[in-house]
Formats: C-alpha cells, structure tokens, sequence
C-alpha cells in the first residue's frame, strides 16, 4: 500500500520531499531529510492528493492537516487507496471527528500503513466509544493478531479491561504478561477486580525497584509473607511512598505502642491520611483517656475507621466538652457546627 523507490531516483525524490516538507509545512531540514528517505514522491501530486481527501472527503481543516503531517509526515508515503479504508474504518468505531483521527495516528502511525485484513481485531467486549478512547490513549493490543500467543491470554475479560482502559499505565504486552502470570502464582483471580489493582500496581515497578519497597517494610519488621498477604489484600499499599509507609507505622508502632500486625491485617490504614485522620482522632481519644472518661481497652483500630460522622458521635458529640473535643479534633477538615454537638455527658 506504500510507495516505493527506485534507486536510481532516490536521491532526486528525497531532495524534492524534503523540500516540499520544509516550504509546505514549514519542518526544519533536518527533520524533512530524515522522514524524506522513506517517502517515494517526486512531484506535489502524490501528497497533494493526500491532502484533499483528507480535505475534501473528511472535513479536515488546514491545521488539523498540517498537525497530522507534523505528526506523522509518513503519511505521504501511503496511497490514497490504502489511507481512505483506514480512516472510514475509525469512523465506523467511533472517530467523530478529524480531531480523534489526528490523536489515533499520532500514537498507532502503523494503522496507515498495515492491511486491516492483517489486523485481526480481538473481540474484547468494548463500545465504540471505548475502543477510540483507548486507542487515542495508545492501547495497543488492537493490532496485534488474535492468534498471537502475546495476546490471546489477555483476553480474560479484566485484564483486557486493564488493557483497554490503562494503556499508558501498563505498556507493552509482553511484560504484561509476566506480571500477570506472577500475580497468578501469588494467588490472583483474574477475574476479581482486586487484580486490575495489582496488575496496574505491581507493572508500575521493575523488580529492583519493587524489592526495594518490599525492603522497606521488612525494615520496620514485617515478614515478607507479611507483605505479600498485605497486598493481596491491598495492592495500593505497595504504591505509598517510603515517606508515607514508616509515618503510618511509626505512628502505630512507635507511638501508640501498637503490634505491626494491626497494619498486616489491614493494609488501608497505609492510605489514611496520617495529619486529617490519625493525629486528631488520636488527640481526641487521648483527652477522653487522661479525663477516665473511656477505657484504654477501647482504644482499638476501629476508632480510625469510623466515618467521620460516627467518630464525632461516638467520642465527641456525647460530651458536653465538645467544644475543647471539636478543637483537638483539628482544622484539617470541614467542622460540624458546635451547636449539633451540644448536650450528653459532662467532661471531668
């Protein structure tokens, strides 16, 4: 579907293309030369006719042209014949505009110049509308063949979805695959949608990096089974920051003395934040504490999972102290109005 070259005439076609590329799209000489060695033209009707179908058949306007020729100037080294399938193919999945056009070729350039017969479409579940959308977003698992051992173990419906939906978070297929087969033996169920998290999460690290974050929570003390429990449970806790991970457990263990089996068991609390959810709750609790106005024994975890509403009936609104209480409670965060905490039992 491409134009070709004759040896003899090479060096005459690159000068011309090249010239064409600089006084028609304004690139530099060296960009023009360098995409002028692949493009097979001699005279302006090649590209010109380019040009107007791109115009005439498709509404695109002079920028929308000039910014796919920047993109992908080898547009010019595809016949008319080959590029007009190509477009009305994108059109019949959704591409309602030249602006979602532009954005497909610019990340799948090839889609102009491979046969759409070449390019079996796996059948993945997706809308039209998701189809471009994933495609502008640079998935790539549309083009490549069904048959392809590389891809027909995506096509479990979540890890296509992950595919489709987070290309520019999961890259090339193959290394996929790896992740997906090792998340498998972790004891993944591909079709739970807590894999999509780990899938995206543990694709995010090589392995250095990724033993480098297992380090980290050995190094307060958890065992590495510990870890590898924690993000079965949670993968987002092998994405916090090092920073993140030792101030929740500095918090827990260090400071209020707790086993680090309480974060094992419930990974999420590494999400919480540590200055609008621990430190005012803590200092809430701690007044109740020093004032005998609640047990020891029922300072538990669960205090720092309550909504915010049952934290403040529970333990602030029930006092008639509410306003000292609704002061330890913090700034950090939209405050009740006193007079909703009014009434209940006295503080000492």
């Amino acid at each position: 579907g491409c134009i070709s070259t004759n040896s003899t005439t090479a060096s005459g076609i690159i000068r011309f293309a090249a010239s064409y590329l600089t006084n028609t799209f304004g690139f530099n000489p060296e960009s023009a030369l360098r995409a002028s060695k692949y493009l097979g033209f001699e005279t302006a009707e090649h590209p010109e006719s380019v040009i107007n179908l791109l115009r005439t058949a498709y509404g695109f306007s002079q920028a929308d042209i000039f910014e796919l020729v920047k993109l992908h100037p080898l547009i010019f080294g595809c016949r008319v014949g080959t590029i007009r399938p190509k477009i009305e193919f994108l059109i019949s999945k959704g591409a309602s505009s030249p602006r979602d056009v532009v954005d497909v070729v610019a990340r799948h350039p090839r889609i102009l110049h491979r046969s759409l017969e070449d390019v079996i479409i796996p059948d993945l579940g997706c809308s039209d509308e998701e189809f471009i959308a994933a495609l502008k977003k640079g998935s790539k698992i549309f083009f490549s063949r069904a048959t392809d051992s590389d891809v027909s173990w995506s096509l479990e419906s979540n890890i296509a979805y992950a595919l489709i939906r987070w290309p520019e978070k999961l890259g090339g297929s193959g290394r996929v695959k790896e992740v997906v087969e090792e998340l498998k033996e972790m004891g993944f169920d591909p079709s739970s949608k807590i894999f999509v998290r780990a899938l995206i999460v543990r694709r995010g690290y090589n392995e250095p990096t990724w033993r480098k974050k297992i380090d980290v929570y050995m190094s307060w003390g958890f065992k590495e089974e510990e870890v590898f429990g924690m993000f079965k449970r949670d993968p987002l806790c092998m994405a916090r920051s090092e920073k993140k991970i030792s101030a929740v457990v500095d918090f827990f263990v260090i400071k209020l003395g707790w086993e680090i089996s309480v974060i094992a068991k419930d990974p999420p609390f590494l999400g919480r934040s540590l200055e609008k959810r621990f430190i005012p709750r803590d200092s809430v609790i701690q007044s109740l504490l020093s004032r005998g106005l609640i047990e020891k024994n029922s300072y538990c975890p669960k205090v720092f999972k309550h909504r915010d509403e049952v934290f403040l009936d529970r333990y602030v609104n029930c006092y008639k102290c509410a306003d000292e209480l609704l002061k330890l409670y913090g700034k950090g965060r939209d405050e009740p109005q006193l007079e909703e905490l009014e009434g209940g039992s006295e503080c000492s």
